[in-house]
C-alpha cells in the first residue's frame, strides 16, 4: 500500500503542473456549465415575466372597461345599481363630514378618571 502511495506521489510530483491545469480546466468547465444552466433559467423567467405583464395589462384594461360599463348602466333611466353605490365600491366616494354638534346635546358620555 505504501509503495502505491509513493508511486502516486512520485507521478504527481513529476506532473504537478499538468494535474493542476487539469483540475483548473475541470473547474472552469463545471462553472461554465452551471452558468449556462442559470442563463437558461433566467431567460425562461424573463419570458414568463413579460407574459405575466401582458396578461396583467389585459386584465387591467378589461376591468376598466367593465367599470365604465357599470357606470354607464348606473346612468341609465332604471339602473340595476346606483352610481353612489358604485362610487362606494370603487372607493371614490368621499366620507360624509360629521354633522355639527348642537349646543346642549349630551350625545357623548362624560369621561371619568378614577
Amino acid at each position: 500500500m505504501e509503495a502505491a502511495l509513493r508511486g502516486v506521489r512520485g507521478k504527481l510530483a513529476e506532473h504537478r503542473e499538468r494535474v493542476i491545469s487539469a483540475l483548473l480546466l475541470g473547474s472552469f468547465v463545471a462553472l461554465g456549465w452551471r452558468s449556462s444552466e442559470q442563463q437558461r433559467e433566467i431567460d425562461g423567467l424573463e419570458a414568463e415575466k413579460s407574459a405575466l405583464r401582458a396578461a396583467n395589462a389585459s386584465m387591467s384594461s378589461a376591468m376598466w372597461a367593465w367599470r365604465e360599463e357599470l357606470f354607464a348602466l348606473a346612468a341609465a333611466p332604471s339602473p340595476p345599481i346606483s352610481a353612489a353605490r358604485l362610487r362606494h365600491i370603487y372607493g371614490e366616494e368621499e366620507p360624509a363630514p360629521p354633522a355639527p354638534k348642537q349646543p346642549g346635546s349630551d350625545d357623548e358620555e362624560p369621561i371619568s378618571i378614577a
